[in-house]
């Protein structure tokens, strides 16, 4: 009897680069063994846990590539008698697995037989979570990591302060922890409900070792030195008034600032840095940047005194303090990540070389960044990358502040046709970003990222069309279905 051929792309989230359907079907659910190559032996346990195999046998072979392949790049030959996976790197075959494991979920182990070469089209492809609006558990977040990484994400960005909440641990400063990290639950105005959490240095280890499992990196941010509210709260003496401050129970732009004419301020920030250092040990560090007022520092003289003595009016002091943080950042060995608003205060005080912007407010501001020679990431509110805002325009759908839906994402592209190949290379790529004022728990979360987060990884990835996508969506209903995930099926 001929085995049917069946499109093992229509089961792939994101479309693989290459793929060549076959006939026939290789069936996981019998009691196959796997072997790895020594140089991936890291990946060992990964293997066994996303695909239910056990080792020592070769019905499943993880091997290296003989010639030399691109870094995240991998193939896969499966055939009814033998899986074949080859990569020159563990991000490469790491992605072998999850393309596997992908095809199990959508066909309950019976994976349809195909050649499939595949890589990525960027290098940066990440989703942003805010842990300060609201909490999240280690065990929630581990479970976003997880779905991410199914998709070939690749870069966790994890917002850890600001008005609303501090959650992180900076050794010498424990108010952090007891006064910034709670706020008034303003869901209970009348009971005066305390709200809030914090992550131990074990918590933080526990998450960066399960996303570095799933080849993830993780990027923490600490917002500066505006949305500073919690942190002022906690240490009055580092803002412009001394306070009284509080944690904010509210959402938006506050006019509390930082007192960046305050040596104390920097004082803080070096140990945050340190701190960042000692529990993250991937490359990067976000410092905010965004939304700051100036009219703390117009009225307060210690700032008014460092404004003259720089020469420049107060407004203009953000560009003097992120050249100051910045350089703390890279003198620590790392690389420096800020917002887009960063490029609005270069005047006078030229951002240093090495900062990577993140550019939220569209494709002008990812244009400005390349033309100041900034690498970019691209993650713009306005087509379809803000994840809190609502996935259709309909009063019954949950969400905040706009509409981002799938056909935006799918319009999209970093770049634009006029760019030469020099501003191009610029763009590190992009991510989704999931803001929570309005989003509570776990499960909504996972609500307001799919399916948008898959069809953005899928864009960076490789690019495909809005038919392409909506024709395959069925099949990834059903594996987010079978990850436990709460998902939208709103009219796209």
């Amino acid at each position: 009897m001929i085995q049917p051929v069946i499109n093992a792309a229509d089961f792939l989230m994101p479309h693989p680069e290459h793929i060549q359907n076959g006939c026939g079907m290789f069936d996981l659910r019998k009691n196959y063994h796997f072997t790895v190559d020594p140089f991936f032996t890291e990946l060992v346990p990964l293997i066994g846990q996303l695909l239910s195999v056990n080792q020592h046998g070769e019905d499943l072979f993880f091997g290296k590539a003989k010639g030399q392949m691109a870094e995240e790049a991998y193939t896969l030959e499966i055939s009814e008698s033998q899986i074949v996976a080859l990569a020159s790197s563990v991000p490469g075959l790491h992605h072998a697995i999850e393309t596997l494991r992908q095809l199990n979920l959508a066909t309950e182990g019976r994976i349809p037989c195909c050649s499939i070469s595949d890589k990525p089209t960027y290098r940066w492809r990440g989703f942003m979570l805010d842990c300060s609006r609201h909490f999240f558990s280690v065990k929630e977040i581990k479970k976003l990591i997880d779905v991410a990484a199914m998709h070939h994400l690749n870069v966790f960005h994890w917002h850890l302060t600001d008005d609303q909440g501090w959650r992180f641990p900076v050794r010498g400063y424990e108010l952090l922890e007891t006064v910034a990290s709670k706020r008034c639950d303003i869901r209970y105005p009348d009971y005066k409900v305390s709200y809030g959490g914090f992550y131990t240095r074990e918590d933080i280890h526990d998450v960066v070792a399960f996303a570095h499992e799933r080849q993830m990196t993780v990027v923490p941010e600490v917002d500066s030195p505006g949305h500073v509210s919690a942190l002022l709260a906690a240490y009055p003496e580092l803002g412009c008034s001394g306070g009284p401050y509080q944690v904010r129970d509210q959402w938006g732009v506050f006019p509390e600032v930082l007192c960046v004419g305050n040596e104390a301020s920097f004082a803080f920030m070096q140990a945050v840095i340190y701190s960042l250092c000692e529990l993250f040990p991937d490359p990067y560090i976000h410092i905010g940047g965004d939304e700051c007022p100036s009219v703390a520092w117009e009225n307060c003289p210690r700032c008014q005194a460092k404004a003259k003595e720089l020469g420049i009016v107060p407004s203009v002091l953000q560009g003097w303090y992120t050249m100051k943080i910045v350089k703390m950042v890279k003198d620590a060995g790392k690389v420096p990540l800020g917002w887009d608003e960063l490029l609005d205060f270069h005047d006078g005080f030229p951002l240093p070389e090495g900062l990577v912007i993140l550019s939220w407010r569209g494709t002008s501001a990812i244009a400005k960044a390349i033309g100041c020679g900034h690498q970019v990431i691209a993650c713009p509110n306005t087509e379809g990358y803000y994840l809190d805002y609502k996935q259709a325009d309909d009063p019954e759908e949950p969400g905040n502040l706009g509409v981002s839906t799938i056909c935006q994402e799918t319009d999209f592209r970093p770049w634009t046709e006029n760019m030469g190949p020099d501003a191009q290379k610029l763009i590190l790529g992009g991510q989704a970003n999931l803001w929570t004022e309005m989003v509570c728990f776990g499960r909504h979360a996972e609500y307001q990222m799919y399916p948008r987060l898959a069809v953005i990884a899928e864009q960076l990835w490789q690019r495909q069309g809005y038919h392409s996508i909506v024709g395959r969506l069925p099949l990834e209903y059903r594996k987010l279905e079978r990850l436990d995930v709460a998902c939208c099926r709103s009219p796209m």
